[in-house]
């Protein structure tokens, strides 16, 4: 990517202007102007929908170092204006279903990570246990990491919680191995 000589854009973002395509500032205010919206489209808005982005000069800031390039996003000059309008309705009104959600209790099982102090290089760098909880969030929300379990199974299980886990053992080897443990333990 090459800076443009005379401002501190890109080359890209300036043939861009030149070939006619509208910034996402350009296209929010135009579909403002047509489709006469309340409350008015924003540029972050149109973001998703772009066709493209180019750097657009310098952003100063405490992060990245100081300073950092940002984005201008173009739409094309035959943008179906209807079509994004729409697509930007749709997003509004998922977004508000989503914030509509009511919040539940979902149970989790997850790995915790404990670095350990070790006497020599033969001892294990790290201790790797279970993690039980219950978090209150929305129904829809995302936990890459955790394992979602039954409210009978966190009622069961949470004693063991911080319990050391095997090598990539699973919730259910976790779960049969305490079962088993617990069972001959009576």
């Amino acid at each position: 990517m090459a800076l443009a000589e005379s401002t501190c854009v890109s080359e890209r973002h300036e043939q861009a202007t030149a070939a006619g395509k509208l910034t996402a500032g350009q296209m929010a205010a135009r579909l403002n102007r047509v489709f006469k919206t309340d409350p008015k489209i924003k540029a972050a808005e149109l973001k998703p929908f772009a066709v493209e982005w180019h750097h657009s000069g310098f952003i100063p800031g405490k992060t990245y170092g100081g300073s950092h390039m940002g984005r201008t996003y173009f739409f094309g000059p035959n943008t179906d204006r209807a079509l994004l309008y729409d697509s930007v309705m749709a997003a509004r009104m998922e977004s508000a279903q989503i914030e509509a959600e009511p919040i539940v209790t979902r149970y989790f099982f997850s790995a915790g990570f404990e670095k350990l102090h070790r006497a020599n290089r033969w001892d294990p760098k790290w201790r790797v246990y279970a993690v039980i909880e219950a978090v209150e969030c929305k129904a829809s929300d995302f936990f890459g990491k955790k394992t979602e379990i039954s409210q009978a199974d966190f009622a069961a299980m949470k004693r063991y919680e911080d319990s050391d886990l095997e090598a990539y053992e699973s919730w259910d080897g976790f779960k049969r191995r305490m079962e088993a443990w617990h069972g001959s333990a009576k």
